[in-house]
């Protein structure tokens, strides 16, 4: 592993400090300069010598935590897994004002976290990975499952015994489960939870909806029965259909093209005639810079295409050359579409 902790970031807390140096000395390829830094460091402060001697010890008696699924999914982004790469909070990693967590031989470890001695060692907090808008990343669980999160989405990490479960807080996420009978894989979102053995899916939230997509296996959805009732309404679903629950009490289930409705994963997005205004609004979702209607009417124009997630330019230039809309008003945060023709100013 390539250290990047720079010598500017060594700080005047030992316990800081000693996490730092510990992350900076794993791996063959430790600079020489290092290594004399590090001696410096030792030997200049008494507390130096405490606090390394305190880590040691902890990292020692981490062995126990190798199981844990949190601290396996912490271990993968360390790594980093692809080139984008998730975003873990600083509550996640358990980082109070002077707290650091050190990234060591492929694990997260801090001294803050893990506690002071090997007999007290606490569990991994349950990690929360998310992404910004427009980005998107892969990351793999302890079981081999793989996570990929679409924009502006956030899953947390639980932690695992008879089940293996996750949340997904936000957003939309796509689930590739390794196959385990003894441990059903479950996706707690809202108030609903997806249950799967061995498949792949897709979990995407919005405002008053829940859709499951699925591509592959089986997948068994619940939630708890309407106040009043006993028990859990439940349904199962089979590979190539969606499953969508606008209200507790509309549940519907249909046939879909799941490599039209998975083509995000490829940064791409594909329409067959819908409307422009779903268009413009599955846009938007990937991009900081937002499409608006200036006439409703506009909004029922039918379109069909492939378009990349996060060109807008290339999208508006594409609804320009079919004559389906125009510009009108338009900024570095937003463009305004109008009917063809009907062009209304230079941008504000």
């Amino acid at each position: 592993m390539t250290s990047t902790t720079s010598g500017k970031e060594i700080h005047d807390d030992p316990d800081s400090a000693a996490a730092l140096w510990f992350a900076r000395r794993q791996g063959d390829d430790v600079p020489p300069r290092d290594r004399r830094e590090f001696e410096r460091w030792l030997k200049a402060d008494a507390r130096n010598a405490v606090a390394w001697e305190d880590l040691n010890r902890t990292w020692n008696g981490v062995a126990g935590l190798e199981d844990d699924p949190a601290f396996a999914a912490l271990r993968a982004d360390a790594l980093g897994a692809g080139d984008k790469r998730p975003h873990l909070n600083r509550r996640t990693l358990g980082l109070a004002a002077a707290g650091l967590v050190a990234a060591v031989g492929g694990a997260i470890v801090g001294k803050r976290w893990l506690g002071g001695d090997a007999s007290s060692v606490l569990p991994a907090e349950e990690p929360v990975f998310s992404t910004a808008v427009g980005e998107h990343t892969t990351f793999r669980l302890a079981d081999n499952s793989v996570v990929t999160l679409s924009t502006d989405s956030a899953v947390r990490v639980n932690h695992w015994s008879e089940e293996r479960r996750l949340t997904l807080l936000r957003g939309q996420a796509f689930f590739q489960v390794a196959k385990d009978a003894s441990r059903p894989f479950v996706v707690a979102a809202g108030d609903k939870r997806v249950t799967a053995i061995g498949t792949a899916f897709d979990v995407r939230m919005d405002p008053g909806k829940l859709s499951v997509t699925l591509v592959e296996g089986r997948v068994r959805i619940a939630a708890d029965a309407p106040k009043g009732a006993k028990g859990e309404r439940r349904v199962e679903m089979s590979a190539g259909s969606r499953f969508v629950a606008a209200e507790p009490a509309d549940w519907a289930i249909t046939t879909v093209d799941t490599a039209k409705e998975s083509a995000w994963l490829k940064g791409r997005l594909v329409f067959d005639g819908e409307p422009l205004s779903a268009v413009v609004a599955e846009m938007n979702r990937f991009s900081d810079r937002k499409l608006s209607l200036s006439d409703p009417a506009l909004g029922a124009t039918p379109v069909s295409g492939v378009f990349r997630t996060g060109q807008i330019d290339a999208f508006v230039a594409a609804l320009k050359t079919y004559g389906l809309a125009d510009v009108g008003r338009a900024d570095d945060k937003r463009v305004e579409l109008v009917p063809p023709h009907q062009t209304r100013g230079a941008a504000e």
